[in-house]
């Protein structure tokens, strides 16, 4: 079954590493640094962006072994350096390196040296400096490791920064950044998941498009199954993330997580596996062998970017890819179904795109606390900025971008702007360890679907597997 992805589109992730299982090498050499100013001045994008359990022993000892190597790459910093440290492809580097060269226009003195990696390798990378005692000043967080990082001592208190202001930023968005009520992580803006929807496939199906505030999953499944029966096409493709688990499981008034594990009932799991069994029983979706072909396809050639589904599940942040994969601005996001039929139960959450954190143990903490202010709330920061790290929720920072926006990033900030009164709150954070959950309920719900096992089985081994990755 597709995943549900927050930076790529939707396929099944490959089997995450742990932050802290990265080998330590020696060398004296530094890798290269792309420097403030290098970057090539790229167009501007808008959403269309592209998209285990390791013992702390194993840390010290990495610490141990980094430290006889040789000098370490911060001796050579100057006094002032600033070390910004952030994954992405070419186009994030180059107006991640224009929001510096802003910033460094209005702070002359400052210095700051960017280590951007890609998503592949990041966190190996990552953790090679912290386990040699090297972390950059200000870190690129995202939501899986943030407990992994706040647990070990590694991220700063930011509400503890002198020159970090804060006051923009909503409660929700604040609230997606703690661990244990520590905010350690500052959301670069949120998207949220929903069901994005191809009118022109409703059409010929002769089915009227859902009131999105009041529909339930029993009306999704009756929709799929109805533009499924009216030709060659099927009704709805994606989900079975840990997106819409969560969504499902507040709305029967629990969550995905907790301190030490899973935060739902094995009852609510198994309906949750039901669900999709029943949407493949009845027609809705697709077969199981084609749902895990479409999961390995680009998204270009997915059922739903080639008008072959009417529904798919994809995050607010990948509109514009999924408008340019189906040659139509005419998709449209809808909200989740829900069980009451009230939108303001359907338990939509805005997630962080990405954070910022800033190291506990670096020696420059007020000019990095000085320079994430900047890049989160400078009017010249988001202008360059714009969504690609997703809707700032602080309305001046949006309308900073102004007419920079194109017509999808404006679709995209009324959408979030619309639903933000029906969320409440934020989930809570993944637990340590958990890192690698989403490969559990993917792999268990494909048995599922492929009849190897029943719903209350999966949901059982789910608990046991997940709830045995948390790390103490």
């Amino acid at each position: 079954m597709p995943v549900l992805s927050p930076a790529a589109p939707a396929r099944v992730a490959p089997r995450a590493r742990h932050p802290f299982a990265a080998a330590p090498r020696c060398t004296t050499a530094r890798t290269p640094l792309l420097r403030a100013g290098s970057g090539t001045g790229a167009a501007r994008h808008g959403l269309g962006g592209p998209r285990r359990r390791t013992l702390l022993a194993g840390g010290l000892a990495s610490s141990l072994l980094l430290a006889a190597c040789g000098p370490s790459a911060r001796s050579a910093s100057t006094s002032n350096e600033v070390v910004l440290t952030f994954w992405g492809p070419t186009f994030y580097q180059d107006f991640t390196g224009e929001m510096v060269d802003a910033y460094r226009a209005e702070h002359a003195d400052a210095e700051v040296t960017l280590t951007p990696s890609e998503w592949d390798g990041y966190w190996d990378k990552l953790a090679t400096q912290v386990a040699g005692g090297t972390p950059p000043d200000v870190i690129n967080m995202d939501g899986k490791y943030l407990a992994e990082y706040t647990g070990r001592g590694i991220l700063a208190d930011l509400e503890a920064l002198e020159g970090l202001d804060l006051s923009g930023i909503d409660a929700a968005d604040l609230d997606n950044g703690r661990v244990d009520g520590v905010l350690t992580g500052l959301s670069t803006g949120s998207n949220a998941g929903v069901v994005a929807a191809n009118p022109a496939v409703f059409e010929a199906a002769g089915v009227d498009l859902p009131d999105d505030s009041t529909w339930t999953w029993d009306d999704l499944q009756d929709i799929a199954r109805r533009i499924s029966d009216a030709g060659e096409v099927t009704g709805v493709t994606g989900g079975a993330s840990y997106a819409d688990l969560t969504i499902f499981l507040r709305q029967k008034g629990e969550d995905l997580w907790q301190a030490d594990g899973m935060g739902c009932s094995a009852e609510s799991l198994t309906a949750w596996y039901q669900l999709y069994l029943d949407l493949q029983e009845s027609g809705a979706t697709l077969a199981a062998d084609a749902a895990v072909e479409d999961a390995g396809a680009t998204l270009e050639q997915q059922a739903f970017s080639t008008g072959k589904a009417g529904m798919t599940w994809t995050w607010t942040n990948q509109l514009q890819s999924l408008r340019d994969a189906v040659g139509s601005d005419d998709v449209v996001m809808l909200r989740p179904p829900s069980l009451a039929g009230k939108a303001s139960e359907n338990g939509l959450f805005k997630k962080a795109t990405m954070y910022w954190s800033i190291a506990e143990g670096s020696t420059h903490r007020e000019q990095a606390a000085q320079l994430v202010d900047f890049l989160v709330n400078d009017p010249a920061a988001q202008r360059i900025q714009l969504l690609n790290r997703g809707v700032p929720s602080d309305p001046a920072a949006v309308a900073a971008m102004g007419d920079a926006l194109t017509a999808t990033d404006q679709d995209v900030v009324d959408f979030l702007t619309a639903v933000g009164p029906e969320i409440s709150g934020a989930p809570a954070v993944q637990p340590m360890g958990t890192a690698d959950a989403q490969n559990t309920f993917t792999r268990l719900l494909g048995d599922v679907r492929f009849g190897a096992i029943t719903p209350a089985e999966a949901a059982e081994q789910t608990l046991s597997e997940v709830n045995g990755m948390v790390e103490a």
